[in-house]
């Protein structure tokens, strides 16, 4: 357990201190301090009190949200970066929340450059908490990945990391086509002095193992050319789960998408639902009589079950049901 060594003095309840509206009633001594003459030791003690009270409730709230020792070898410098620090972790916000995060990818490639006004950054969730300004950043999938190479046809997690002693960050990529990417970097050890970190974006990447043309990041949307998520060729009488992991990640919380729905035959009803799950949660839903072809406006469901979509249906005919991703949220 860290340690404080600034301790309080005459703190005791029989203390030989002056009482509070005495202390207060020395308006000369509390202007000029003790000029001449013999102070006394009740006097004295308030004083001494009243700031090793102060220094050692500022020095545990260091130590409590630090970690680290509040040592008394006659420096500032420690003391002061731990007070900073430990500032720093209780202010206000979250990790990854950002101001006017931004990437554009125009055409298909391995890099693509990230802009914030400002991100935050932790040590850990709930941990010490840092704010980067200003970022710019070009992350790049041959030399910025943690481990091994970018996936294809897959998703990568985009990390800021910081390293609070000499104020750099630097740049990581994950795979995270298989798994949610935390909020934290976990992946492969950075370079020490590392210490905090933040996930940025999570992107599609194409049958390269590039960023796919299109793809277009604002705070934590993600938005790209339409791309096949599900094709159902019954009615579902009830709703029923359809994956859509080739076109959103497992960090997706939502997807915007649209549909593309034909039943090869002229001016029969047909009709779906798509939901967030079974109980029709956020349930978008599209009516036609055409035989042709039809594609509807865009929508957006919540996603409940990662990477899945309820769906449900009705009509006669045999459908073809399409639903194309647009977008995500995470």
């Amino acid at each position: 357990m860290a340690s404080n060594d600034f301790l309080t003095f005459a703190g005791g309840s029989g203390a030989n201190v002056l009482s509070q509206p005495d202390y207060a009633a020395l308006t000369a001594i509390l202007s000029n301090g003790f000029t001449a003459g013999t102070a006394l030791s009740a006097q004295v003690n308030k004083v001494l009190r009243q700031a090793s009270i102060m220094s050692a409730v500022l020095a545990q709230f260091s130590v409590d949200l630090t970690g680290s020792n509040a040592v008394d070898d006659g420096t500032t410098a420690t003391l002061l970066a731990m007070l900073k620090t430990a500032v720093s972790a209780q202010s206000v916000g979250v990790v990854g929340t950002s101001r006017n995060a931004k990437m554009y990818i125009p055409t298909a490639g391995t890099t693509g450059t990230f802009t914030a006004d400002e991100v935050i950054l932790e040590t850990a969730l709930g941990g010490q908490r840092y704010s980067l300004a200003s970022v710019s950043d070009t992350f790049n999938l041959t030399t910025d990945m943690d481990t091994g190479t970018a996936p294809v046809s897959g998703f990568v997690a985009l990390y800021k990391l910081y390293n609070p002693t000499t104020k750099a960050s630097i740049r990581r990529i994950v795979n995270a086509t298989s798994a949610i990417a935390p909020e934290i970097y976990a992946g492969a050890a950075p370079p020490a002095g590392y210490t905090a970190s933040a996930l940025v974006a999570v992107l599609p990447t194409n049958a390269s193992g590039q960023f796919i043309a299109g793809t277009n990041l604002r705070d934590r949307t993600v938005s790209f050319p339409p791309r096949v998520a599900a094709t159902i060729g019954t009615y579902p009488a009830s709703y029923l789960g359809y994956s859509v992991a080739s076109a959103i990640p497992l960090n997706a919380k939502d997807i915007g998408f649209i549909f593309t729905y034909n039943n090869g035959s002229t001016g029969v009803t047909m009709g779906f639902d798509v939901a967030g799950d079974t109980n029709g949660i956020g349930q978008a839903s599209y009516v036609t009589q055409y035989g042709a072809a039809n594609t509807s406006s865009n929508a957006r469901v919540p996603i409940v079950i990662p990477q899945t979509v309820c769906v449900r249906g009705n009509g006669a005919g045999s459908p073809t049901f399409q639903i194309n991703a647009t977008s995500y949220s995470f």
